[in-house]
């Protein structure tokens, strides 16, 4: 049983279940959560519902509010409906990703009711205060197979008391939609898109609210969005998620696309689209992880903005700049038009494995028959 609660983890998610579809012993299942369902979000749920695998259940749990408590109440929301799917079903395994709400809801799931809980992407780091990196730790403690995205992320697992056996240095499954999702044109790209064909260089951007800075938000994003407009160059900006903070700036990302034409806002682009978006893109700024591992591999300079994600395992393609729109457009017209950084973002090796996370992880499932010693966890202390 695999839960998602957003179309950027789902994503992560994605060839996992691929891989679990085409094995002879496992089956997937999945239950759709959080921001799938809810409209302001694009209601992607209708992606995951596109792919064909089997939904067994939709749990409707965000509130409809921006504030850090109501964070909170919607994870015990989403708590409260995953133990009831989950004493129904009882699966074989319990599939999450990182660091948000289902991880947690899954990994206290899973122990309470003896079903072994797949964490992906456990042991990552970072030093921007958030909540998501102590929520990242305690699912590590929740959870009994641990498939981490690089070497240093399996060795902070084990300094974590993991038991050795428990722990598949796997790669990110997020490489494998990169390597496996077809090539597509650009000319093909404006039209999925049903935008005017963009000539020359463009930007992506990504950014994302903080809940320590929930309150400094709109500053945040309006410095990034003064950047970006500095530049002149076209730029294809994403919603941000729906972390507390996430009002005030989608309010200002409308306001700036509805005055600026090189700007374009998106809530949802079909995975086909976003991976060919970034193909071509000359540099990505914000502050998505989607920066530190999947850009990488696709040679793609990124300027990584504020505290979020400041700590974190990366290759030499992200540049780290401060809240400050004059320190911004200076690093993204380095990250466009500087050759000799480009050629240092091209030959930077990426941490995060080689795109053939999926299989890995399926195969380690099929290995993992005995579920009473999946559940029996003991700690290397």
């Amino acid at each position: 049983m695999f839960v998602t609660g957003s179309r950027a983890e789902y994503d992560i998610l994605y060839p996992v279940i691929e891989a679990v579809s085409q094995s002879k012993s496992l089956r997937p299942e999945i239950v759709v959560t959080g921001s799938h369902l809810a409209s302001v979000y694009g209601l992607t749920v209708k992606d995951v519902e596109a792919d064909g695998y089997p939904i067994v259940a939709k749990i409707d749990n965000l509130l409809a509010s921006d504030s850090d408590a109501a964070r909170a109440k919607s994870a015990a929301i989403q708590l409260q409906g995953l133990v009831d799917v989950v004493a129904y079903r009882r699966p074989d395994f319990l599939v999450v990703v990182g660091d948000r709400e289902e991880a947690i809801t899954v990994a206290l799931t899973g122990g309470y009711l003896d079903v072994p809980v797949v964490h992906i992407a456990g042991g990552d780091t970072a030093d921007d205060f958030n909540i998501d990196n102590s929520v990242r730790h305690a699912v590590t403690k929740l959870a009994h197979l641990h498939m981490t995205a690089s070497a240093g992320s399996a060795e902070r697992v084990l300094r974590l008391g993991e038991e050795p056996w428990r722990v598949h240095n796997v790669g990110a499954p997020g490489l494998d939609r990169l390597v496996d999702e077809p090539e597509i044109d650009l000319a093909c790209v404006w039209k999925m898109m049903n935008v005017a064909p963009v000539e020359g260089p463009f930007l992506i951007m990504i950014q994302h609210p903080l809940l320590p800075e929930m309150h400094d938000a709109e500053r945040q994003m309006k410095a990034t969005l003064d950047a970006v407009g500095a530049c002149g160059l076209p730029t294809f900006v994403s919603s941000p998620n729906s972390d507390p903070g996430n009002h005030v700036m989608s309010r200002l990302l409308s306001d700036y696309a509805n005055r600026h034409p090189t700007l374009v806002a998106y809530k949802n682009l079909s995975r086909a689209v976003f991976v060919n978006l970034m193909r071509h893109a000359s540099a990505l700024v914000g502050n998505s992880s989607c920066g530190i591992i999947e850009a990488p591999l696709l040679k793609l300079p990124v300027v990584n903005v504020g505290s979020r994600q400041v700590g974190r395992e990366h290759a030499e393609n992200v540049e780290f700049v401060d809240y400050d729109a004059t320190k911004i457009e200076t690093a993204l017209k380095k990250a466009v038009f500087d050759d000799q950084y480009r050629a240092q973002v091209a030959a930077a090796k990426n941490p995060y494995g080689d795109g053939t996370a999926g299989r890995q992880i399926c195969d380690v499932l099929v290995q993992e028959t005995d579920q009473r010693r999946l559940v029996q966890k003991r700690s290397t202390f």
